[in-house]
């Protein structure tokens, strides 16, 4: 499986042939990427809601808590918003990084860095997505283990 997903970030979004000649160019380049982007980042978000729904759902009549449903589910729609906002203020961050690398180094030298902070900007960003459900289930397994089996009385 880790084989699969390592040749799928050597695919051709993850290359740049020859380093960029001006600083149009390397925006071009990363702009050209950022619906890929926010498309692989919003498939990992629909399934991080997915995951968080079924464990809120499933918690619930088992521990007497929905582990993953927000306090007032507007809060959450708000979170997501806010999230893919902050993700594409991050993304840009990339090309400007490149663009100041190419004055300290040699174009040859930022242009790798781009396709490598392409390439890790995206895994990270997939596994931050994903890391909300990964807590949820977590938080009711333990749940499970310490034997909570309804809502914990708070006075």
């Amino acid at each position: 499986m880790f084989g699969l997903i390592k040749s799928w970030f050597d695919g051709e979004k993850f290359k740049r042939d020859l380093p960029c000649a001006g600083d149009v160019e390397v925006i071009l380049w990363w702009e050209s990427r950022r619906f890929f982007f926010n498309y692989v980042v919003g498939l990992a978000g629909i399934l991080t809601c997915i995951l968080c729904l079924i464990c809120a759902f499933t918690s619930e009549p088992i521990v007497g808590e929905a582990i993953g449903l927000p306090d007032g589910p507007l809060l959450g729609v708000f979170g997501i918003f806010f999230y893919g906002i902050l993700a594409n203020v991050f993304y840009t961050g990339g090309w400007i990084c490149e663009l100041l690398l190419r004055r300290a180094t040699t174009a040859e030298r930022a242009a790798a860095f781009g396709v490598r902070a392409f390439r890790l900007g995206l895994q990270f960003s997939v596994i931050l997505t994903l890391l909300p459900s990964v807590l949820c289930w977590g938080a009711f397994g333990i749940a499970l283990l310490h034997g909570q089996t309804e809502a914990p009385v708070i006075e």
